[in-house]
């Protein structure tokens, strides 16, 4: 029994990139392929813009930055 896969790439628009921030635009058309693909409507963003942070895991987790070490 094989399950045919709706694994799909997100599709999206770079709106705006300042190298720290970046707003991403969902197109509809692009929402109504995700849907039509059969994927589930709540693991997929909806139409819009939406801002998000660059490198925000390192900012929460300090601990887990490479220590700078002296050359010799």
């Amino acid at each position: 029994m094989s399950k045919e896969s709706t694994d799909r790439p997100l599709v999206f628009s770079i709106v705006e990139d300042d190298g720290e921030n970046v707003i991403i635009e969902i197109s509809e058309e692009d929402y109504q392929r995700d849907l039509a693909a059969g994927i589930d409507e709540d693991a997929i963003l909806k139409p819009g813009r939406y801002k998000m942070k660059r490198g925000g895991f390192l900012a929460r987790h300090p601990e887990l930055k490479p220590k700078k070490e002296k050359r010799a």
